[in-house]
């Protein structure tokens, strides 16, 4: 079975544990042919963002050369073990885009694939990292499905986006991380699919995030019920564990190529020099 892992983090992100090479021999250990390095962006340059503890959450922008020499060397160094991708996972923040631009762009022609994503929702009292545990509380302080619709109109927004390059729609229902679930369930799939419809118009890949499996929600990210959406908009899907140490690396692979071919998915995506292809599964 040929596995890919597009989504692993890192000791640089500083909230993961393990070096690079860490997670490269895991993943020749487990027997993938494929390990996507994207680790998150860095926020220092995001304005705003004071109440939110963002050096805890990336690398920072001095670290970005060290980030891409390491993992150019050990592509380099695993070349006859394992396939190794480089990329990142950026937060979209609308107002900003210019200003990551500056930072980001430069370094395109270096990167196999980008991670889209949304963890930050702006509240009236300031920004939010929804998926932050040390901020569940205010889960309980604001109507679940407005934080759900909140989600989806930020998702529609960076898919829509002409500037924000991305390639790849990470864990799309993150909002359930903490067992959260939204109460209006008809909203919610028609906000999901009219987001799933953006994804379709504009040529994205879909990630199918499986650290849903080791949080309170159990379940990959993407629902079970999304997935079948997306199978009927045939709509390119790959698989990401969203590691924050070695031995998450390709986690419930198995377990979640048997539901996706249950759905009817015979392919995944995968990247090069942010080209896609597909291998079949």
């Amino acid at each position: 079975m040929i596995l890919e892992d597009w989504h692993t983090h890192n000791e640089l992100c500083h909230h993961a544990v393990g070096t690079l090479e860490d997670y490269a021999r895991q993943a020749i250990k487990k027997g993938l042919t494929t390990i996507g390095f994207n680790d998150h962006f860095p926020y220092e340059f995001y304005n705003g963002i004071e109440n939110v503890p963002y050096e805890e959450y990336s690398m920072r922008l001095d670290e970005l050369d060290l980030y891409l020499a390491t993992t150019k060397n050990l592509r380099d160094k695993y070349q006859k073990n394992i396939n190794i991708k480089i990329g990142f996972e950026i937060e979209f923040i609308e107002s900003q885009v210019a200003v990551l631009n500056s930072h980001l762009s430069p370094l395109l022609s270096e990167l196999d694939y980008i991670h889209g994503s949304v963890h930050i929702l702006s509240l009236e009292n300031g920004l939010w990292p929804m998926d932050d545990e040390r901020f569940i509380e205010v889960f309980e302080k604001i109507d679940i499905d407005d934080i759900y619709a909140q989600f989806y109109q930020h998702n529609q927004k960076m898919i829509s986006s002409k500037e924000f390059e991305f390639d790849i729609v990470s864990h799309f229902d993150l909002p359930k991380k903490f067992n959260k679930l939204p109460v209006k369930k008809a909203e919610f799939i028609e906000q999901a699919s009219q987001t799933l419809d953006l994804i379709k118009k504009n040529d994205l890949t879909m990630e199918v995030n499986t650290s849903g499996f080791r949080k309170a929600v159990k379940e990959q990210y993407p629902s079970n019920e999304i997935l079948e959406i997306m199978y009927d908009l045939d709509i390119p899907i790959l698989l990401g564990s969203d590691a924050h140490a070695p031995e998450e690396v390709g986690w419930e692979f198995e377990k979640m190529i048997q539901i996706i071919k249950k759905i009817g998915f015979t392919q995944l995506a995968h990247f090069t020099n942010r080209k896609r292809s597909f291998i079949d599964i």
